[in-house]
């Protein structure tokens, strides 16, 4: 029998790798973890190591700022006396920046000693303070006064007071640098050190420039308490040399543990493989005597099998109600067929097998086509192809190939669905179809052809009265909610009956047209123009003043008044008067809005035409 997932020796050979692959885990688990706790301990001790140095550097850097603050402010005291002796002469200041002083006393600013130089309003700023806080005689403060140049630079304040018993008036003040404190070999290590207030909060620091912040080992700062000032010293070394010897040892623990592992595996590998090929020729030999051990019995069995699935193939094509013909695929010979294609074909069953497949093509070339698409193994699914049936005529059809293996040869299906019928009725819908849209077509021009009738001025194209009224009053509707100002302007063509008189109505007419096609160009966009009547226009202006409505009907009118219009053989000076009202100063009303302007137009026609008036005598 075959070798199943579950016999014996499936079994034996699935515990012999599991047992293989656990040995080599528990092995490089062991090899592991013992690097790790190496690597582990030796990362401790050179931890402990930076710290014992930072706490000797502590102490030494603790001792030697105390020693200069107390010699600092002793020599600070001297010069906070109001008499100068010698011992003020023989002080130096040291470590204070460039030996400057300054004293504050009562809000008078002088240098006491050093190269002179203006104190920085914020440094002043801080001795006032002081001062204001009451402080205590001969007790040095130290506050941030770090630059860009010199993070770790200090003020040095320190009250001076003549009594206990009346507040300090005077303050000297200096400036020191955190590394000025330090004695010059406390540097060399390049430690990162800072000075802090109780609260932590850090008032200098000195960093190493050097130090980008890669290195893989970092240990917790060290901080002490100045005896001199309420200050804490905090140091943080970084153990970049100490660094180098344990990236060696680590290097090379590391890659003698990887090559072992790699050993390990390459072993596990091997002993698998050969166990497998092992399996598979035992596997092969049970395989073999299984097949010879088939009977001439189970062969005629598989043999009455497939003649039977033959016949069970027939009838399920027979039943199918789209037509479909088997064809070899070597010879080009029919070798079945079903009863819907001989219906849709009209051949009987030996008529049709005499046929050659491109026969039954309308163009014998598309047959040529679709198999050398199907030899490259496209895809030849639902084209459109016309077949022709026995007594000539054509079908129109919904064709699919596709290549299969049928009675143990190569063979190619060919399935068809007759579309003649949709064919017919699409061509319909689509006449149809184009009918309804050319009658659309003519129906929107006929509506657009109305809207504007209905909406333009059939003389001059611009918005008629009605059309007008009806945009200007949601315009100013909207800007009555919006609490934006609103303007309107009615103005009137001087002298237009005198050229109707003189020059005919038609001359009339192309005046009016022209002079309303040059204000549409001049206008703003958001302007709304109309024609009121005869040869009275409005125009509404949201977001415009009256003022800046004025201006702009002043402008429009000094462009029409400087080119006269070409009528005929006739040019024309032409000119208009205009009155300009406000919402916010002549109402809300749209109609009360164009009688205020109407009244303003009838001003400057009596003031001489060829003038734009204000609603309520502004102008």
């Amino acid at each position: 029998m075959t070798n199943t997932p579950n016999s014996p020796l499936d079994r034996h050979e699935s515990r012999l790798r599991w047992m293989d692959s656990i040995v080599a885990a528990l092995f490089l688990l062991l090899l592991w973890w013992l690097v790790a706790e190496i690597l582990y301990d030796r990362a401790g001790n050179l931890s402990q190591r930076v710290e014992l140095r930072q706490q000797a550097w502590l102490q030494q850097a603790s001792r030697a700022v105390d020693a200069r603050l107390e010699a600092l402010q002793r020599e600070m005291q001297l010069f906070g006396q109001v008499s100068p002796g010698l011992a003020q002469q023989a002080a130096s200041l040291y470590p204070l920046e460039n030996g400057q002083l300054w004293l504050l006393e009562h809000e008078q600013l002088s240098q006491l000693q050093g190269p002179q130089q203006a104190l920085p309003v914020r440094a002043r700023d801080n001795m006032q303070q002081l001062l204001a806080q009451h402080p205590v005689h001969g007790k040095m403060l130290l506050l941030p006064a770090s630059t860009a140049d010199t993070p770790d630079r200090l003020q040095v304040s320190m009250a001076v007071c003549e009594d206990d018993s009346q507040p300090c008036e005077r303050v000297i003040t200096g400036f020191v640098s955190l590394t000025a404190l330090l004695d010059p070999e406390l540097l060399l290590p390049r430690p990162h050190f800072a000075l802090l207030d109780a609260q932590g909060n850090q008032l200098a620091a000195r960093h190493d420039s050097n130090d980008n912040g890669s290195s893989l080992l970092r240990t917790h700062s060290s901080s002490s308490t100045l005896s001199t000032v309420p200050l804490q010293l905090a140091v943080q070394f970084n153990p970049r040399d100490d660094l180098r010897p344990f990236m060696l040892f680590a290097l090379f623990l590391v890659t003698g543990a990887a090559l072992l592992s790699l050993l390990l595996l390459l072993l596990i590998v091997r002993v698998n493989r050969k166990l497998g090929r092992a399996m598979r020729h035992n596997r092969e030999v049970t395989q073999a005597t299984y097949l010879l051990t088939l009977t001439n019995n189970s062969l005629r069995e598989r043999l009455q099998v497939l003649v039977d699935e033959q016949r069970d193939q027939q009838t399920l094509i027979d039943t199918v109600q789209v037509g479909v013909l088997m064809l070899d695929a070597e010879q080009q010979t029919l070798l079945t067929a079903n009863e819907a294609a001989l219906r849709m074909l009209g051949f009987n069953r030996q008529a049709l097998f005499r046929q050659l497949p491109e026969q039954l093509f309308a163009d014998p070339a598309q047959y040529t086509l679709l198999q050398t698409q199907l030899k490259e193994q496209q895809l030849v699914s639902e084209r459109e192809v016309e077949l022709v049936t026995r007594n000539g005529e054509r079908l129109w059809t919904v064709l699919s190939m596709r290549p299969l293996l049928f009675r143990e040869r190569r063979a190619i299906v060919l399935s068809f669905v007759d579309i003649t019928e949709r064919l017919l009725h699409a061509q319909r819908l689509e006449q149809e179809k184009q009918t309804t849209e050319r009658t659309l077509a003519q129906l929107q021009s006929t509506q657009h052809e109305l809207y504007q009738r209905a909406t333009r001025d059939d003389l001059t194209g611009i918005a008629n009265r009605r059309h007008f009224l009806s945009n200007a009053g949601k315009a100013l509707e909207q800007a009555r909610r919006e609490q934006q100002p609103f303007a309107v302007a009615v103005l009137d063509v001087d002298r237009f009956k005198s050229i109707n008189d003189h020059y005919g109505h038609a001359v009339g007419d192309s005046v009016l047209r022209q002079s309303a096609s040059r204000i549409t160009e001049l206008l703003p966009e958001v302007a709304l123009f109309g024609r009121l009547g005869g040869e009275e226009f409005a125009i509404a202006l949201p977001g415009f003043t009256q003022l800046e409505a004025h201006a702009l009907l002043d402008q429009l009118r000094d462009q029409l008044a400087a080119q006269p219009l070409q009528v005929d053989e006739h040019l024309l000076l032409v000119t208009f008067s205009a009155g300009v009202a406000e919402r916010q100063l002549s109402g809300d009303l749209l109609s009360g809005l164009l009688k205020e302007a109407d009244h303003a137009m009838y001003r400057a026609k009596r003031s001489g035409r060829n003038r734009v008036e204000s609603a309520r005598g502004t102008s």
